[in-house]
């Protein structure tokens, strides 16, 4: 922090706060948090803690989850550490549809679905119903 500017008014929040306001902004909006960041750099000490990474909105990687893949790995690490359920859910398709990985696939689809990711909730049912499963998938 440089001693020649003035604190913004978030700054000068105690830290519990601003992690609530930074976690709030990151539901609707990974790029407000990221402009956030960028600037008021020491704010993202606030950022850095479970409730961010439970309430992070993932959904442009919902849409794309093999994007993931390569990109994004310790932030899907965080967020799956911490329940976020998007997350779960962009794991469990990549590990039942690229990877193959049935078991690990359904159950981060299954935590998304228990969660009531609406989306998760769709898939998880159609891939029980499909494997002759339609009493836990209904």
């Amino acid at each position: 922090m440089s001693r020649n500017r003035a604190l913004s008014p978030l700054e000068l929040l105690p830290k519990d706060i601003q992690t609530e306001i930074i976690s709030h902004v990151a539901k609707y909006s990974r790029s407000s948090v990221r402009n956030i960041m960028a600037a008021i750099p020491p704010i993202a000490k606030s950022a850095a803690v479970p409730l961010f990474y439970k309430s992070i909105n993932l959904h442009q990687l919902t849409i794309h989850p093999l994007a993931a893949l390569n990109r994004y790995k310790e932030l899907m690490e965080r967020c799956i550490a911490n329940g976020n359920l998007q997350a779960h859910y962009i794991h469990g398709i990549q590990e039942y549809f690229h990877h193959n990985n049935i078991d690990a696939g359904l159950q981060h689809l299954r935590i998304a679905a228990e969660g009531l990711y609406d989306v998760a909730i769709y898939l998880y049912g159609i891939i029980m119903f499909c494997r002759g499963e339609p009493v836990i998938g209904h």
